[in-house]
């Protein structure tokens, strides 16, 4: 045997030995695979903390679950197909929290956006607000008659005894001087 190889075991004879709590055997696994893991998970995850932190799970699993372990099957599949569900687990977390981020980005901006316009709802009220009370005192009955109450022109003209025609002009008025005194501010 050549001398490089001397005291290495091969993957089945240190799963037996695992398998039996020997901390060296597996101390030998860990040496022989953490790099070709890493990097096999680098590959996927593009991160180099998170790939050795997913590295050393694998391997405090495989240490955990070493009773489980079968010596009769190959070690490193089972290695590389633990690190492969793995990587897969973690794209998924970085997926559904990436989803999560954007809907809670797309929720603040909505509420951003009800903010902005119950704001310039409320400016426009108060904007609306003060043409009417600048109005003359019949203007302004007429304009809260029909808008305020919901009346209808010809019961607003019944009621103050004046024409339909004028409650129309009185409106008429009123809503232009609104949208002069609107467009002006805006």
């Amino acid at each position: 045997m050549p001398r490089f190889l001397k005291g290495l075991a091969s993957d089945d004879v240190l799963a037996g030995r695992i398998v039996n709590d020997d901390q060296l055997a597996f101390e030998q696994l860990y040496n022989r695979y953490f790099r070709k893991v890493f990097y096999f998970s680098v590959r996927y995850i593009q991160n180099r903390v998170e790939a050795e932190d997913l590295v050393q799970t694998l391997f405090v699993n495989l240490w955990e679950s070493r009773k489980s372990l079968n010596p009769d099957l190959p070690v490193k599949s089972y290695i590389y197909r633990s690190v492969t569900n793995l990587i897969y687990n973690c794209l998924k977390k970085r997926a559904i929290r990436s989803r999560h981020i954007e809907y809670e980005l797309r929720k603040g901006e909505q509420f951003s956006n009800q903010t902005y316009d119950q704001l310039y709802f409320q400016d426009l009220e108060k904007s609306i607000d003060n043409v009417v009370k600048s109005l003359p005192p019949q203007q302004k009955r007429i304009f809260y008659m029909s808008r305020g109450q919901g009346y209808s022109y010809e019961k607003i003209a019944s009621t103050l005894d004046i024409s339909v025609r004028t409650v129309e002009n009185q409106i008429y008025r009123t809503l232009r001087t609104i949208k002069k005194s609107v467009l002006l501010k805006g």
